[in-house]
Parts: C-alpha cells; structure tokens; sequence
C-alpha cells in the first residue's frame, strides 16, 4: 500500500491540514548579501534588497541604483519508506531572483528615497520519491514541485527625526506552482495565484554604530488562486480559491564595527491564522499550520587589502507543517564575498547550504538544498 495520507499531506510546498489548497513553500532571501548574512538585513538594509528586508532603510540610499540578483538551486530529497532502500530526487533551477531601481529625491534635510522592483520571497520546490512493496507492479512514488512566489513591489523610505527613518512597501503579489505526481497514473496540479499586500516599517539609531529595525505585513490577501487539477488520460477541473495571510513581523539590530558587522534577526509568521476559502465563500477557514519562526544572525569583515568583504550566517527555521510527526527543523549556513569596482559598480556572490527532515506513517523525508547568489549593482 502506498501511503494515501502523505500524497495530499506533503511536505512544506504541498497541502496542509483540512485539505487546504495553498502551499506556504519555502522562505527564501532575495540578494546575496542578506543571505550570505544568514537573512539578518532588517537592520542593515540600505540598498534595492530593502524593499524587501525593512523599506526603511531606504532613506540611508543618496545615490540611484539598478541591481540584479541571479539564483542557482539545487534541492535533493533522499527517502525511505519502512524497510525498503532509499531513494534520491533531484531537481535544478536557475533564474531571475530579484531586480530593483532606487530613485533618491533631494530633500533640505534627512533622505527620502522610492524604490521600485521583482523579488521571489518564496519558493515551492520540492522533490518526494520512494519505493515499497508495489514498486514492481507501479515503479516508485515521485512528487516533483516547482514555482514560487513573487513580488512585484514599490515602496519609499523616508527620515521623520534625526534618528529615525519610516519606510512603506506596497505591491502585487503572483505566482505559479507546479506539481506533479507519479504513482499508478500520473496527476498534475497547477495553480496561478494573484493578490496584494501592504507592509510599513521603521529603522531607528540607537547610537552611531547601533540600529534597530523592524517591519510588519499588516495586510497581505491572495484574491484569487486557481487550480487546475489534470490527470493523464482522465481529464481536469478547475477550482478558484482566496487566501488571507497572518500577521508578519520581523525584527532585527546590527553593530557596525570600524571594519566589521554583526547582525541578528527575528520573524514571526503567523501561520495558525492563516485562512482560506472559495473565491465566492463569505468566510474563510483556518488551514491548521503552526506559526513559523525565523532566527538568524550574520557577520561581515572588510578586507582593506583586497578591497573585499567577507560574510557568512546562520538561520534556524522552525516548519509551519503540522501532518509529519516528527519534524525536523530547517537548519541554514551560508557565506559570501563582495567586491567594490571604482565606487560604482558593485559584486556580491552567496551561497548556501540548508537540511531539513519530516516523517510519518513509515515514511522519512531527508532534503537538502543549495542555493547560489550574484548581485551586481550599479550606483550613480
């Protein structure tokens, strides 16, 4: 028997409890030197990144910028079912991960600066294959996914006292995930999702060296998601949901040294008031996820020599999903490098290495995923 249960039950980028529709995936930093920090940037952010991280940063920004992040991903799955031998998925990517323009606009004191961009804060990859006893009569189990959420988004920063910039990011949500399955017959999902979301944020100077920063999605709505359901040689029907996020915050402080920088961060996503419903329903249900928590810290040392900076962080990510019992926290490490070119253009490179586990009912899941970021900016 294979193990009904698991196939709408998957892990992380597939359904939760009550037959929900939507996956949460996984979260993801957008430039390479907030991930080669570990993703401790909301107290750092002063480039097109804190569009994303803490939008009020970017008041600190004095020049105009353009910057490109570009990804390579890599996320391997090694599982078992009770006795029988493991077996290893693998699934590849490269693409766009973000692109920002800042625009500073001259102001009689303080800064005051818009920014305009593409990020990809989540992704739904993922890879399930197994063998049991109907392997030989069926071939093995495999579940591939793939897609992600993105953003596109305008926002401002601006100072409002000497020590204290505001910051506010609005922007329209899309994406597509995509997911097949393979057991006796093979079944696809694809589901389109559209919507919209609101998030203020402050940054404060404690003292010259010490900043604060945090941010807050006070408002984030998927008006629409459609899923279209296909299995091969039998049809599809199609199916129109909306999806309303939890509260999320994320809070940090950083310590800039004479040549050194050391930064931690704190997110709560609050999953477990996570709701979704048909598009035509007047209220929506809860889903059953836990909430999720991100810790992080991160550490930059400039090289005067080389002209370089070094980085590199950790990320503890406790999982929303609630059908595996037990589940293995999400552990990332990651480092990284930048490079200054003539004062205006800028390289940073980042990779990163993160495992985590869920099992269940006889099964083990064991993933693995690389990831690899280069940002070049230009500032003028």
């Amino acid at each position: 028997m294979r193990f009904p249960m698991l196939i709408p039950l998957l892990a992380f980028s597939a359904f939760a409890a009550d037959d929900n529709p939507f996956g949460l995936g996984r979260a993801q930093d957008i430039a390479a030197r907030p991930m080669a920090l570990g993703g401790s940037y909301s107290a750092v952010a002063a480039d097109g990144s804190a569009l994303y991280y803490n939008a009020a940063g970017l008041s600190a920004v004095k020049k105009h910028e353009f910057s490109l992040s570009l990804e390579r991903s890599v996320i391997a799955g090694v599982d078992h079912a009770n006795g029988y031998p493991s077996t290893t998925l693998r699934q590849e990517d490269t693409r766009i991960q973000s692109l920002a323009y800042l625009l500073p606009v001259p102001v009689t004191r303080g800064g005051l600066t818009f920014a305009f961009g593409y990020y990809r804060p989540r992704t739904f990859a993922d890879v399930i294959g197994y063998a049991d006893g109907l392997s030989a009569q069926r071939g093995e189990y495999a579940y591939r996914a793939d897609g992600g959420l993105s953003a596109w988004r305008m926002g401002m920063g601006v100072d409002v006292a000497p020590d204290i910039s505001f910051g506010l990011a609005a922007g329209y949500v899309s994406g597509t995930e995509e997911i097949v399955v393979d057991d006796s017959g093979t079944v696809g999902y694809l589901r389109n999702y559209d919507g919209l979301d609101l998030e203020p944020s402050l940054m404060f100077k404690v003292t010259p060296r010490l900043k604060l920063g945090v941010s807050m999605v006070l408002w984030e709505n998927i008006f629409n998601l459609e899923e279209v359901y296909e299995e091969k040689n039998v049809g599809n029907s199609e199916t129109n949901y909306r999806v309303r996020f939890p509260f999320q915050t994320k809070a940090g402080m950083a310590y800039q040294g004479d040549s050194w920088l050391v930064a931690a961060d704190a997110r709560l996503n609050g999953w477990s008031q996570y709701r979704y419903g048909p598009r035509s329903a007047s209220t929506l249900q809860k889903a059953g996820y836990h909430d999720e928590m991100i810790f992080s810290v991160g550490g930059e040392k400039f090289l005067p020599p080389a002209n370089m900076v070094l980085r590199a962080g950790y990320t503890l990510n406790t999982l929303p999903e609630t059908a595996f019992d037990p589940t293995y926290d999400m552990h990332r490490v990651s480092m990284g490098a930048g490079f200054l070119f003539s004062g205006a253009l800028s390289l940073d490179l980042a990779y990163s290495y993160a495992f985590w586990g869920l099992a269940g009912d006889g099964l083990s899941l064991d993933n693995r995923e690389h990831r690899a970021l280069a940002t070049f900016a230009y500032r003028y």
